[in-house]
């Protein structure tokens, strides 16, 4: 069938599928979300029976990996007669100081704070349990401090002001005090909010005062943050009343704030509509709110309102309220084994719990509750479109197999007569291809927060996700080359479609780490099993001067994909991470129907005449035709060879062993600045995670971009004067980009007394991003030029092997050799240098054999 029917029919059924796409997608509703209370007692009562309010808590790890729980501080009224209602009942009110820790079930005493406090912001960063403000019976404190694991205090920058009351909230080592009251009887309550990076050392910290909230300011309110989004929940302003007495008025509102911007309008500029309140006036609920799945928890608190009814008791609120971030909604999740307020919320894993708390005013409970919330699983129109598309995809790939068979049929095109259309059309439909799967691969740091978030696991942990998938990319990429040279690359390429798209969307809905972790290892099968076959069948179409130009082409789907992830993030902000993989997983399945259309085999293509030669019986020889004389040699097909034989074949020869040499050296460079470059740039020049992070890739990307595309057409260009110019190109880069790196690197190196500017550095750390650009655009025309080409997949899939096994290896060391105090400037430079080695091993290449 010609090109022009494929299009008409792909204008009228692909684009009607896509708009069906679209109507199905369109209603995607956030995770599915369920709070399960656990019965009260399941975990044990703080060790002070009478109970506290006002404490500290969070999670701390231990140094075995483990993470306990610590509780502080916090005030009660021990002497208070049972039923007591009154101030005179109750008697005078007691600040504490102990520090308890929760581990294997059992409460200890682990140490002691510097002074009483209760009523004090807190978070759980990457050092222990920040806590700021507070105050005691001596008045309102400025002191902020750090409890480690061990109950030890370290001291931290005070406040600007003395804040007690304030909501808290933390974001990775970031704690964040929010409003509060700075005087026993302000006039009004503060709406200020404060920052403390904890992450530099104690010397560098510093209280950081971004702009102010809108509106009145207030205390007891409840914050949490949400996918870089700080909100507000309710709490009371203050004012004078007509005695001169502090009065409070109750908040039902909702405000949010965008955390990536310093600009006062910022407030409420994240939502497209007016954000929903929860219904009720609530102060003092269990805080900072948890987050599970884009909703906020707001459990419990205090709901008296603005005119209470003095004539019954107050008892505080057992209500489990979830705010959805993206529908804007509140539901009724169920209700707590308690009624609390001014409790410290606590996240565990998939459990939250509160720590003691006030159940009414002057009445605390030394009562733990707890409760588990997350994700279940329940079918979408999403999910059902990935289900019927995956069957009928796999239907036609069986069918088409067992009509057409799965050998491999090599390519016998003319190298000396410019590729036909369907060649062009190869690239162009795998380009997207290659772009997905980079997308997914950047998708998962992209959205490491929320993930981490609902799925609980540290940050080692989540490092095993990325190293899990790129063991097992590595381990099978031969594996694939090889099945790749002797089955259909076509029928590979859209089996490793179908399964990257069925474990996308498997990866939306991972209910904890192991299913998380065994979803990323498949991943790295189905991307094992595409590259080496992708490259082999557009090197199979490209065989004369546009292999270059092909091979690069199609390589910068790569730097697009992991540029584009980003907005992948974007997206998660819309629908929630889960359906954000959901959706990819869409897409990726649908898109498997336009390689079903477009792509062929290149013996089985429709050509000209003039631009191929078919053997008879492909099944029982293949014809191969050489480069530089134009003979045809008769071979027989690797599907015929046994793994041994197309082993020795490749080994056997002095080339592939130094090409093997180059991809080690070039992804020793690669990974290590993929890893390790932002934080080198944070530790030289104080830059923060926010700043370090695009400066390390965004330059490094758009010259990998440039290279891959510009070196390639230079190589294709110098190819018809030098048939060296393919391993030439990478070569010259890599040769002048090693010395180059090493010499941003030399004053750190040295201890030299000379400032690299910022610029300068990234300028020549970016020349690596040329050089690996222009290697990824002719590493498999230099292969091929170089082996028996019936073997390229194996034998790509063999250099795919080295380089991500070098590069796990170098993202490990790196951090070994920090932690052994070589600085990362050293090991950038020592990089550099094997960068040098890598082009001097390409310039010194033999000539091609063909």
């Amino acid at each position: 069938m010609h090109f022009s029917r494929y299009l008409a029919r792909f204008s009228s059924a692909w684009g009607s599928a896509l708009a069906a796409l679209v109507l199905i997608a369109s209603p995607a509703a956030n995770a599915s979300f369920s709070v399960e209370v656990q019965p009260a007692g399941t975990i044990p009562d703080l060790p002070d029976p009478v109970g506290r309010a006002g404490m500290v808590a969070g999670t701390v790890t231990e140094h075995d990996g483990a993470q306990s729980i610590i509780a502080a501080g916090g005030a009660n009224f021990p002497q208070a007669a049972p039923g007591a209602a009154t101030p005179e009942e109750r008697g005078p009110k007691v600040y504490h100081q102990d520090i308890f820790k929760l581990r294997n079930g059992q409460w200890s005493n682990a140490g002691t704070l510097p002074v009483p406090l209760g009523y004090a912001a807190f978070g759980s960063v990457g050092k222990g349990l920040a806590v700021a403000g507070g105050h005691n019976a001596e008045g309102i404190l400025a002191d902020s401090l750090l409890i480690k694991a061990d109950g030890s205090v370290e001291k931290l920058p005070p406040l600007p002001v003395p804040i007690t009351e304030a909501a808290c909230a933390f974001h990775g080592n970031k704690l964040f005090v929010i409003g509060g009251r700075n005087a026993e009887q302000p006039e009004a309550a503060l709406n200020t909010v404060y920052m403390l990076d904890t992450t530099p050392d104690t010397a560098r910290m510093k209280w950081q005062q971004l702009p102010p909230f809108h509106g009145p300011g207030r205390i007891l309110s409840t914050a949490a943050i949400c996918d870089g989004t700080l909100f507000i929940v309710g709490g009371c302003t203050l004012s004078k009343d007509a005695s001169g007495e502090t009065a409070r008025t109750y908040l039902s509102d909702l405000i949010d704030y965008n955390m990536t911007s310093n600009n006062p309008s910022e407030w409420g500029a994240m939502s497209k509509q007016p954000l929903a309140g929860p219904g009720t006036p609530v102060a003092a609920a269990a805080g900072p709110a948890p987050v599970r799945e884009n909703a906020i928890l707001l459990i419990g608190g205090d709901k008296r309102g603005n005119t209470p009814d003095a004539s019954r008791p107050v008892v505080q609120s057992r209500d489990i309220l979830a705010y959805d971030v993206i529908k804007n909604t509140w539901t009724h999740e169920g209700e707590w084994p308690v009624g609390i307020a001014t409790a410290p919320a606590v996240v565990k894993g998939t459990g939250i719990m509160t720590i003691s708390g006030e159940t009414a005013p002057g009445v605390r409970t030394a009562v733990n509750a707890s409760a588990t919330a997350g994700y279940h699983f329940e079918m979408s129109m999403v999910d059902y479109a990935v289900l019927i598309l995956t069957i009928i995809v796999m239907a036609i790939i069986i069918i088409s197999a067992m009509r057409h068979g799965v050998k491999n049929v090599s390519a016998v095109t003319d190298p000396n007569t410019r590729p036909g259309l369907w060649a062009w059309v190869a690239v162009i439909v795998l380009w997207f291809v290659v772009m997905l799967n980079y997308f997914d691969r950047q998708l998962l740091s992209a959205l490491h927060e929320p993930i981490v978030r609902d799925i609980p696991q540290t940050e080692a942990q989540f490092g095993m996700v990325t190293s899990v998938f790129l063991l097992i990319y590595a381990l099978l990429s031969p594996v694939g080359g090889f099945l790749a040279d002797r089955y259909s690359r076509r029928l590979m390429i859209l089996c490793s479609l179908v399964v990257w798209s069925v474990v996308t969307w498997w990866t939306g809905h991972a209910e904890d780490y192991t299913s998380l972790l065994i979803a990323r290892g498949a991943m790295g099968i189905s991307e094992a099993f595409y590259i080496p076959a992708a490259l082999a069948l557009i090197t199979d179409y490209h065989r004369g001067s546009t292999r270059s130009i092909a091979t690069g082409l199609h390589m910068s789907g790569i730097y697009v994909g992991m540029a584009v992830a980003g907005f992948g993030a974007t997206m998660a902000s819309w629908t929630g991470w889960r359906m954000t993989f959901a959706l990819f997983g869409l897409i990726g399945v649908a898109y498997a129907i336009v390689l079903i259309l477009f792509l062929k085999d290149p013996g089985k293509a429709p050509a000209d005449t003039a631009l191929a030669r078919k053997p008879s019986k492909p099944e029982e020889k293949t014809v191969l035709v050489n480069v530089d004389n134009d003979e045809q040699v008769i071979k027989e097909p690797a599907s015929n060879l046994s793994t041994g034989a197309v082993l020795s074949s490749l080994l056997s020869g002095r080339p592939m062993w130094m090409l093997l040499a180059v991809v080690a050296f070039a992804g020793a460079g690669n990974w290590f600045l993929l890893t390790w470059y932002p934080t080198l740039l944070q530790d030289k020049y104080q830059l923060s995670s926010a700043e370090a992070g695009p400066a390390a890739t965004l330059w490094s990307s758009v010259a990998k971009y440039v290279a891959v595309l510009g070196g390639a057409i230079l190589a294709d260009m110098w190819y018809k004067r030098n048939k060296r110019a393919r391993a030439l190109v990478p070569g010259i880069t890599f040769t002048i980009s090693g010395p180059l790196v090493v010499l941003a690197l030399l004053p750190g190196i040295f201890g030299w007394d000379i400032a690299v500017p910022l610029v300068l550095m990234l300028g020549l750390v970016a020349t690596q991003g040329l050089a690996q650009g222009s290697l990824d655009a002719t590493l498999m025309p230099v292969l091929r030029s170089h082996i028996d080409e019936r073997y390229s997949a194996t034998g790509y899939g063999l250099l795919n092997l080295t380089s991500a096994g070098v590069g796990a290896l170098i993202s490990f060391f790196g951090g070994w050799f920090k932690d052994q105090g070589v600085p990362l400037t050293t090991t950038l430079a020592a990089s550099g240098c094997l960068m040098l080695f890598c082009g001097l091993l390409l310039l010194t290449l033999p000539r091609p054999r063909h």
